[in-house]
């Protein structure tokens, strides 16, 4: 029997632990009754998707690292990491996939995993927490703090922050401020805040007291959170990662068994909040192990090694299982 639904991936090769990974998986989702088709950025944006033989389309957008490694962080860059310029460059890069997706899917029903234009706007954390605020997700406390004196004042009361860049991911250019102790994994010379080259050298060092780099932190494009106090109690952890997939915990590892039913109603909630239907989420509990909060979300996740877990397989079982039971929604593609 033909395959009456393609899945169509996008991504970048140098995209080896998550796009590669997916797309090895090729085997599988043909045994499972897909037709599969893939496509790169690069090709996406000059000639669209190619023919797809199927009318309905589930389509896995991954990282545009090549477009990334060009444009936003590029070997030259010299400004600071997460600022307005990356989000604007960003923005303007999904809305070109969008368009070009929606052209060569013109007349399909399509189901985007995660749409082309939340992929772009999420990228402002700013924009996550306001949505997760208006829909009752937990998550830490934000702060509209512009002066240096009003966040030391805070400091002395006891209050801790991460500070991070509005705009950025993977845990770049945070900031930790407690009483005693600061911590980025910025650089700050000659004044100045630097950005490590790509992804590497992101390490924490201390830079406690030095009131220049705190200065230099507030007039920068940052989110400003307080801490969630969770103490280590008995040398357990409290904070972990958290894959979800159409709203359900798909991978979580050692996480605290009385808390399980909790963090599966917060990722049912972050998902639902968001609309969007794959996520990585770093969920943190406070210092008793009894109240969970989201602390960041990726649509972009890392995933786990194959033979630890292999996710990708998984996912493509539960779109069999959805589309059996009706709980795909698909979208019909009209374009002028």
């Amino acid at each position: 029997m033909k395959p009456r639904i393609t899945i169509l991936t996008v991504g970048d090769s140098p995209d080896r632990d998550t796009y590669r990974k997916f797309h090895k998986e090729k085997p599988f989702i043909l045994r499972a009754g897909f037709d599969y088709a893939t496509a790169s950025y690069k090709r996406l944006l000059a000639r669209g998707t190619g023919t797809l033989k199927t009318k309905k389309v589930i389509v896995f957008l991954f990282f545009p690292f090549l477009y990334r490694n060009e444009f936003i962080e590029h070997k030259n860059y010299k400004g600071v990491y997460g600022n307005r310029a990356f989000y604007e460059k960003f923005i303007r890069f999904w809305a070109k996939a969008d368009r070009a997706l929606r052209d060569s899917l013109s007349g399909k029903n399509v189901v985007f995993v995660n749409p082309p234009l939340l992929c772009g706007l999420y990228r402002d954390k700013l924009t996550v927490a306001k949505r997760f605020l208006h829909t009752n997700v937990s998550s830490p406390k934000l702060y509209k703090i512009s002066r240096p004196g009003e966040i030391r004042d805070l400091l002395e009361k006891g209050r801790s922050f991460f500070v991070k860049p509005r705009y950025g991911s993977m845990g770049k250019g945070v900031t930790f401020l407690s009483r005693s102790s600061w911590q980025t994994n910025f650089a700050f010379k000659n004044s100045k805040i630097i950005s490590r080259p790509s992804d590497r050298g992101w390490k924490f060092r201390d830079i406690t007291e030095e009131k220049g780099f705190l200065r230099e932190l507030l007039r920068k494009d940052v989110l400003i959170e307080g801490a969630i106090d969770s103490s280590r109690l008995k040398k357990t952890k409290s904070d972990f990662r958290v894959y979800t997939f159409f709203g359900e915990i798909i991978y979580m590892k050692k996480f605290p068994g009385h808390l399980v039913k909790k963090a599966k109603t917060l990722a049912a909630d972050t998902s639902r909040a968001l609309g969007v239907n794959l996520i990585e989420m770093d969920i943190m509990t406070d210092k008793n192990l009894k109240d969970l909060y989201v602390v960041d979300v990726n649509l972009f996740p890392d995933l786990p090694k194959r033979k630890a877990f292999n996710i990708s397989r998984y996912m493509i079982k539960k779109v069999v299982k959805l589309n059996k039971n009706g709980g795909l929604r698909y979208e019909k593609i009209y374009t002028a």
